[in-house]
């Protein structure tokens, strides 16, 4: 379920928050020992990365995970991440204008 998050200054639009936590295929750059999603794949649709708006990481155990927060051509920002360990990308949620 989607939550609102308050407008911001000067009347930008209020935004909607959803927390999704679903398998996706992603396309992505592995160079330079650097990640970077390019596009993925949720459902019917596929989603063009316009934008890297940050990534960090974190530890499961022994195995890194990569978080991604990136833009959309739609408008969109989608938190993505990826385990190292087993290789497999996931949406853990998507913001968008409500």
């Amino acid at each position: 379920m989607a939550e609102p998050v308050p407008p911001g200054l000067h009347g930008a639009p209020s935004m909607l928050v959803e927390q999704l936590d679903e398998p996706v295929k992603v396309r992505a750059d592995f160079q330079g020992g650097t990640i970077r999603p390019l596009l993925f794949r949720r459902g019917p649709i596929c989603h063009r990365v316009v934008q890297l708006n940050a990534c960090w990481e974190d530890r499961e155990g022994q195995h890194k995970i990569y978080f991604f927060s990136v833009s959309v051509a739609a408008g969109d920002v989608y938190q993505l991440r990826f385990h190292a360990g087993d290789l497999l990308w996931y949406a853990d949620s998507v913001m968008m204008e409500a």
